[in-house]
């Protein structure tokens, strides 16, 4: 073979050999971009697409797990919460999933955990033992009206409360505290029967579900929402002053949707000195709390 054929015939190798680095390369390049699109989007079984699986998490999720109150066994909650209240943040996601106001009010009841002592949650997610007796002592009529009972460290409390305030030109006495299950069950018929059913649920508690029958609940000088106790001086020291004696606004303005309850300005709730503080603090409920500290 002459030069000249040599070289032609190496020229012709060479060129094979870059023909097929290009025909892989275009091979590997296919397949790969290809796989790009698989992730993009891959329909199921149903029809439905389903999202790539990478490492990315939803930002949702993300902030919704990196609440301080999150609790692991909410999560699929959270999440259905979260789809149904999309103006929502992750702060309320989470406080009202926790606080079970995802759920109708009355509905998924549990019983009361009584274990709890002074911080047993009653509400329209709690409910107390019909036959539940709390053991009570006889209030002064210097603090209430006649014939009214209360749980002894929420009186001794209260009694604390009611003379400081006096100090302060302040009076303030009970007109309502501990309540059998009777007693609620007629007071709470009677209302139904005046206003209806849906309306009385937003003021009065059914029978079993009412923070009275615990006895640790008072209502202080007025339970007309007509009379306007929020517009009084004794309104404005118990603002200031309730969480300093263990007793916390149980039923505040703005938190309906969470208490399922109108506004009770006169409404209070002993809880002792440290968690009421943190309430106050923390402008929190008292549903909101349970569901954060205790339940957890």
């Amino acid at each position: 073979m002459s030069r000249r054929q040599r070289k032609k015939l190496i020229i012709i190798l060479v060129i094979l050999l870059l023909l097929c680095v290009i025909c892989f390369s275009s091979v590997i390049y296919l397949k790969n971009r290809n796989r790009e699109k698989d992730n993009v989007s891959k329909p199921s079984n149903n029809g439905s697409v389903v999202k790539p699986n990478n490492n990315e998490e939803d930002p949702i999720l993300t902030a919704i797990k990196n609440e301080q109150y999150y609790l692991e066994r909410n999560l699929s909650r959270y999440l259905s919460y979260a789809k149904s209240n999309p103006s929502k943040s992750s702060k309320d996601i989470v406080s009202d999933v926790n606080a079970h106001i995802d759920s109708a009010f009355y509905t998924d009841v549990v019983d009361t955990n009584l274990d709890d002592g002074l911080l047993v949650l009653v509400n329209k997610y709690h409910k107390l033992p019909d036959d539940y007796e709390p053991d009570l002592v006889e209030m002064s009529n210097i603090y209430s009206y006649d014939g009214y009972k209360m749980n002894a460290t929420a009186y001794e409390h209260l009694k604390d409360m009611i003379d400081d305030a006096s100090k302060d030109g302040i009076k303030l006495f009970n007109i309502s505290s501990y309540r059998s299950f009777k007693t609620q069950e007629n007071l709470y018929n009677r209302y139904v029967n005046k206003d209806g059913k849906e309306a009385a649920d937003t003021y009065s508690a059914r029978a079993g579900y009412s923070e009275h029958q615990t006895g640790l609940a008072t209502d202080l000088n007025t339970a007309d929402e007509n009379k306007h106790f929020e517009n009084t001086k004794e309104y404005a020291w118990l603002k200031e002053n309730a969480y300093k004696y263990g007793f916390i606004e149980r039923y505040p303005q703005g938190k309906e949707y969470i208490t399922g309850y109108i506004f009770e300005p006169w409404h209070y709730r002993y809880v002792g000195d440290e968690v009421a503080k943190y309430i106050y603090e923390n402008d929190i409920t008292f549903d909101e709390y349970y569901a954060f500290f205790i339940e957890k």
